[in-house]
């Protein structure tokens, strides 16, 4: 059974032609919330590790200098 290309999988997804259609704000948002967004997003994300890891993730794999995949593979399989 022969694959779909990338292409045609966002043909059919999206449609011919595309049906995207990107908005970018118009207004700039202030100092103090970009930074209390960028503070909510890495709480965030180091929750998400946690609840995939099942522990506390370490400094590095916050960071991404250590790989967690492997790790990932082995619990799931």
């Amino acid at each position: 059974m022969a694959r779909k290309s990338a292409k045609e999988n966002l043909k059919q997804r999206f449609g011919d032609p595309m049906r995207v259609d990107v908005n970018y704000s118009k207004n700039t948002i202030s100092l103090y919330e970009e930074d209390y967004q960028s503070k909510r997003l890495s709480k965030a994300y180091v929750e998400v590790l946690r609840g995939v890891l099942g522990r506390e993730p370490t400094q590095d794999e916050i960071l991404g200098k250590k790989d967690i995949s492997a790790k990932l593979r082995k619990k799931y399989k």
